[in-house]
């Protein structure tokens, strides 16, 4: 879905760069099948992810099925907007509008769209940012410890 995207702004945004990190058991045929975009750079993998990550504009994550997607919550904390499916736990960390944007699964004209959004409204990617940082506090250990003290506390007094 995201090299659908980067496809169908090549020429709409070519100021526009996809950087994909990681590998995976299809990364090879992705890359000869999108040989032809000049607007893709694969990296591979990287083990100072983070170095990478606090250096984009946005940061897509266009899962089509997510436990949590625990890697946006590190995203949000170095200030990057996001742009997610709304898909599995993805909805618990991005609220749409408030911490990110969410779009349906599988729909690559959405996200070159949110792509194009978050690109042109400056105002947009900084209300983003300053609620998915004020999200975070939910995650925080600290956080994590009280609710499931709570949860336990409930089970026990029943």
């Amino acid at each position: 879905m995201l090299l659908q995207a980067a496809q169908k702004l090549e020429h709409q945004a070519p100021d526009i760069q996809f950087i994909l990190l990681g590998d995976g058991e299809d990364t090879e045929t992705l890359k000869t099948e999108y040989s032809s975009l000049g607007n893709v750079s694969w990296l591979g993998f990287k083990s100072n992810i983070a170095d990478y990550l606090a250096g984009l504009d946005v940061f897509a994550f266009p899962s089509r099925n997510e436990g949590l997607g625990s890697v946006l919550l590190d995203v949000m904390q170095l200030g990057v907007p996001v742009i997610a499916t709304n898909v599995g736990g993805i909805p618990d960390i991005v609220k749409h509008e408030q911490t990110g944007l969410l779009i349906p699964s599988g729909d690559a004209d959405a996200l070159a769209s949110g792509i194009m959004r978050l690109r042109q409204d400056v105002a947009l990617r900084q209300r983003l940012v300053q609620g998915a940082t004020e999200r975070l506090d939910h995650y925080s250990p600290q956080s994590m410890t009280a609710s499931y003290w709570h949860l336990y506390q409930t089970i026990v007094s029943e």
